[in-house]
C-alpha cells in the first residue's frame, strides 16, 4: 500500500512536470564580415591559433621557460583549483535529483500514556519532485558555471604563455641594449683618447675634450639603468615561473628569434569561440539564463512538492526505544509534503526581475568581450604591419649612423670639422641601434599579441598535466 501511494504521487508529479524559463540561444552579435585590419573568413580557415605555443618561435630556451611556467605558475594553479571547487558544486546540484535520507531522534509529550513523554528513533526520506524544472535549471546553471571555470583556466594559461613570451622577449632585447651600450662606451673611450691625443698636438681644444667626457659619461650612465631593468625583468619572469626572484639562465649573446610565419587567411568566423574568455562569457550567459527559470519556478504558489516518509521505533523510554524490546512500537508513514507560501511581499517576483537583469548584464558582458577580442585582433594585425615598416627605416638609420660616425671621426682627425659633429653622429648611431632592437622586439611581441588574440596559447593536454 505504501509503495502504491508513493508510485501514484511520483507519477502525478512527473506527468505535470515542465521546465519554466527561457531556453538559451546564442545572441546574434550582427558582426560585419570585414572590420578594421581584418576580415571574417570561412569557419574552416587556418589561423594562428592552430600553431602550438611551443612551436610559435621554435626557440629551445623559450620553450623550456614556457613549460616551467605552465607547470609552476601559481595563478594557473589557483585557476585549476577553482575548477575542482566548481566540480564539487556541480556534484551538489546534481544530487538534488535524488532523495535524501536522514536519521531522527526525538522526545515528545505523551499525555495519553502513563509516561509524560515518548521517544522516537527512525529514518526520514525526503524527495523533492522537479515539477516546474527548478532542479533542471539549477543543473544547467551549475554545468555552465563549471564550463566557464574551465574556460577561465584556459584564459589564464593563454595569458600566461603570452606574458611569459613577451617578458622573455623584453629580456632578450635588454641583453642586446646592454651589449650595444657597452660597445658604444668602448668606442667613445677611444674617441676621448683620440681627442686628448689631438689636444696635445694642438689640433683639438679643451672644449672638445669636455664634450667627449660628457658624451662618455652619458653613455656610461645608461649601463646601470639597463642592468637595473634586466634585474627587474628577470624578477618578473621568475614570478611567472612560480619561483623567487633570481637570475634567468640564458645565452645573453644569442640573437632574437625569427619572426614566425603566420597564415594570412583572415579571422575564421567561428574562431572567437576558441578564445577562452569569449567562451567563458557565453557560459556565464547560459547560467544566467537558466537561473531565470529557477526564479520563475520559485514564484509559483507551490514552488516545491516533496515526498516524505518515516520508518522507525517509538517507545516510552529512550533505553527501550534503542533496545527494541516489547515496549516499543514500529511506525511507518509516507505521504506528500507540500510547502505553500501564501504571502512573500513580492520577493519571488523581484527575484525573477533580478534574474532577468543579471541575464541582460551577462549578455552585454558577452558582447563587450567579443568586441574587445575583435579590437585586440585589429590592433595586433595593424602592429605587425606598421612595426615592420618601422624596422625597415631603423635598419637604414643604423647603417647610415655607423657610416656617418666613421666619416665624422676621420674628418675631425684631419681637422676638417669640430668634435660637435662627431658627438652628434655618435648619438644618432647609438639611438638608431637601440631603436632597431626595440622595434624588432615590438614586432615579435605584436605576433605574440595576435597569437593570443586569435585564441592561441592554451592546451587542454598541458592543463591536464599540470598538478595544482
Amino acid at each position: 500500500m505504501i509503495s502504491k501511494k508513493l508510485f501514484l504521487a511520483v507519477s502525478v508529479a512527473l506527468l505535470g512536470a515542465c521546465t519554466l524559463g527561457p531556453n538559451y540561444t546564442r545572441p546574434d552579435l550582427a558582426l560585419d564580415a570585414q572590420y578594421r585590419g581584418a576580415q571574417l573568413a570561412d569557419a574552416q580557415a587556418r589561423s594562428v591559433s592552430d600553431i602550438a605555443w611551443s612551436a610559435l618561435f621554435q626557440d629551445p630556451e623559450l620553450t623550456a621557460l614556457l613549460q616551467r611556467a605552465v607547470e609552476r605558475n601559481l595563478d594557473l594553479k589557483v585557476a585549476l583549483v577553482r575548477i575542482e571547487a566548481a566540480r564539487a558544486q556541480n556534484g551538489i546540484v546534481r544530487s538534488y535529483f535524488l532523495p535524501t535520507v536522514s536519521g531522527s531522534l526525538s522526545n515528545a509529550p505523551n499525555p495519553s500514556a502513563s509516561s509524560d513523554s515518548s521517544y522516537s528513533l527512525g529514518a526520514v526520506l525526503n524527495w523533492e519532485l522537479d515539477i516546474f524544472g527548478k532542479i533542471r535549471r539549477e543543473n544547467q546553471a551549475a554545468m555552465a558555471e563549471l564550463l566557464a571555470t574551465e574556460d577561465g583556466a584556459r584564459a589564464v594559461m593563454a595569458s600566461l604563455v603570452a606574458t611569459t613570451t613577451s617578458t622573455w622577449l623584453n629580456l632578450r632585447a635588454l641583453d642586446q641594449e646592454l651589449a650595444i651600450t657597452k660597445a658604444n662606451i668602448v668606442s667613445q673611450e677611444e674617441s676621448l683618447a683620440l681627442v686628448r691625443s689631438l689636444l696635445k698636438g694642438g689640433v683639438a681644444n679643451g672644449a672638445d675634450e669636455q664634450q667627449a667626457i660628457a658624451q662618455l659619461a652619458f653613455t656610461r650612465s645608461r649601463q646601470p639603468q639597463i642592468e637595473q631593468a634586466i634585474v627587474a625583468t628577470e624578477n618578473a619572469l621568475s614570478l611567472l615561473l612560480g619561483a623567487q626572484p633570481g637570475p634567468i639562465i640564458r645565452d645573453t649573446a644569442a640573437a632574437m628569434p625569427q619572426t614566425p610565419a603566420l597564415p594570412k587567411t583572415g579571422l575564421p568566423s567561428e574562431l572567437l569561440a576558441r578564445r577562452p574568455d569569449v567562451s567563458a562569457a557565453e557560459q556565464l550567459l547560459v547560467a544566467a539564463t537558466a537561473r531565470i527559470g529557477v526564479a520563475i519556478a520559485n514564484r509559483f504558489p507551490v514552488p516545491t512538492i516533496g515526498l516524505s516518509g518515516f520508518i522507525g521505533l517509538v517507545g516510552i523510554n529512550l533505553g527501550d526505544t534503542l533496545g527494541n524490546d516489547g515496549a516499543t512500537q514500529s511506525v511507518t508513514s509516507w505521504g506528500p509534503d507540500m510547502v505553500l507560501p501564501l504571502i512573500d511581499w513580492g520577493r519571488a517576483n523581484n527575484r525573477v526581475r533580478g534574474a532577468r537583469a543579471n541575464a541582460e548584464i551577462a549578455a552585454l558582458n558577452y558582447r563587450s568581450i567579443v568586441l574587445n577580442a575583435l579590437r585586440e585582433v585589429s590592433d595586433a594585425l595593424t602592429a605587425t604591419d606598421k612595426v615592420a615598416l618601422v624596422i625597415e627605416q631603423n635598419e637604414i638609420r643604423t647603417k647610415a649612423g655607423i657610416e656617418n660616425t666613421r666619416l665624422q671621426r676621420m674628418r675631425f682627425k684631419a681637422g676638417v670639422n669640430s668634435y660637435l659633429e662627431v658627438l652628434d653622429a655618435e648619438r644618432q648611431q647609438y639611438n638608431a641601434q637601440l631603436d632597431l632592437v626595440r622595434s624588432r622586439r615590438d614586432l615579435l611581441i605584436a605576433h605574440v599579441d595576435l597569437y593570443r588574440a586569435l585564441g592561441g596559447g592554451w592546451s587542454d593536454e598541458a592543463l591536464k598535466n599540470t598538478v595544482p
